[in-house]
């Protein structure tokens, strides 16, 4: 369980986007995005505390998430430093964040019976469904340029030029974030077993290519298989292939980009990042692969998954998205969701709830982001 009570940041809620994003400091006195340790402006960033540096690139890669995503439903995004996994011969784990809860079978849902992260349902409900919860939580690791012994340290700054040996923090964010809002299965990755029994959204667009199976249809032992089938396990969208000829590696001739996939399971990181073979780069891959504030195929994978999208044609230009108009406002909002299902018990989120209080499990599905020596 989080050790501190909750506090919303003054001034975070980012709102004139599309998606309005509350920022919530689960920091105590004194530490992590309270930090009253002196420091000089860096980047663009004008923090002079090393906490307030740290708040002000998180608000500056949430607002990045919040300008390309439509809801009409606050989301509330908890976050906090901790020390993490750090070992100068293995590497480090930068970040972890995953979906504060799930839902399915709500009113607004595009597919019966299927999971959806907590801030995908309540844009498609278009009402929060979870009131007294957070929608995504996060934790970055304090160790870095502080007790880990590896050589790297975070940077700061908003323009995303760090020095030799450090991790810009923004990209970071942007892609821990990115696994909150949607980016990940929920499926069990040493089991193969869906969560509770039901399909995610995100597993019904992963297909085994030496198969030709979607994971949906496949037994649990065949999931297993898929997820260490290096190159063959595939993102199959519409808008993600249509998309895909920006890649020179990592995509197949039909399309399909690959996903995570390693020979020996990666916990936490296979299946739920696209593969590291991406040339160029992409911003969801597991690694760190330097600065990255575009977030590149990672958005038309939102548009696969029923997140209204701006700004790459999907939906409409970003000025039409948050231009006062409440009819294109309207437009840019709905236009993504699919014919309403009968409404039904929504228990997923509690079933999280219900997690949270009897194991201290805080997120689900917790991806990590690292880094190598």
């Amino acid at each position: 369980m989080l050790a501190f009570p909750l506090c919303v940041l003054s001034g975070a809620g980012l709102a004139g986007a599309a998606a309005t994003i509350n920022v919530i400091n689960n920091d105590g006195a004194g530490e992590g995005f309270n930090d009253p340790t002196g420091v000089a402006p860096v980047g663009g960033n004008p923090g002079t505390t090393l906490g307030a540096q740290r708040l002000n690139a998180f608000e500056f890669a949430a607002e990045i998430w919040a300008d390309l995503i439509t809801s009409d439903v606050e989301i509330r995004l908890a976050a906090e430093f901790n020390p993490l996994f750090c070992d100068p011969n293995v590497g480090a784990v930068l970040a972890l964040a995953g979906a504060a809860g799930v839902d399915r079978d709500f009113a607004g849902a595009p597919v019966a019976a299927t999971f959806y992260p907590a801030a995908l349902a309540d844009k498609l409900a278009g009402m929060d469904l979870f009131p007294p919860g957070d929608d995504v939580g996060a934790e970055f690791n304090s160790s870095i340029g502080t007790t880990c012994t590896l050589a790297v340290d975070w940077y700061y700054g908003l323009d995303a030029s760090p020095g030799f040996g450090e991790v810009d923090f923004v990209t970071t964010v942007l892609h821990e974030l990115g696994h909150g809002l949607g980016f990940a299965t929920f499926v069990d990755d040493t089991t193969g077993e869906k969560f509770l029994g039901f399909d995610d959204v995100f597993m019904l667009q992963l297909e085994d290519h030496s198969t030709g199976e979607l994971w949906p249809g496949m037994s649990d032992a065949e999931r297993v298989t898929s997820s260490t089938d290096p190159g063959d396990l595939h993102w199959v969208g519409a808008e993600v292939v249509a998309a895909s000829g920006s890649l020179s590696d990592g995509v197949h001739a039909s399309g399909h980009v690959e996903m995570f996939a390693p020979s020996t399971l990666d916990p936490g990181s296979s299946v739920s990042h696209f593969s590291d073979d991406l040339d160029p780069d992409g911003l969801m891959e597991p690694f760190e692969t330097g600065a990255l504030h575009d977030v590149g195929l990672a958005l038309e994978l939102f548009a696969d998954l029923d997140w209204c999208i701006c700004g790459n044609g999907v939906v409409e230009p970003p000025e039409l998205c948050d231009d006062g108009n409440s009819i294109d406002d309207d437009f840019c909002s709905n236009a993504c969701q699919g014919p309403p299902v009968p409404m039904l018990p929504v228990w997923g989120r509690v079933a999280g709830a219900l997690l949270l209080l009897s194991t201290g499990i805080v997120l689900l599905g917790q991806h990590p982001r690292r880094v190598r020596p």
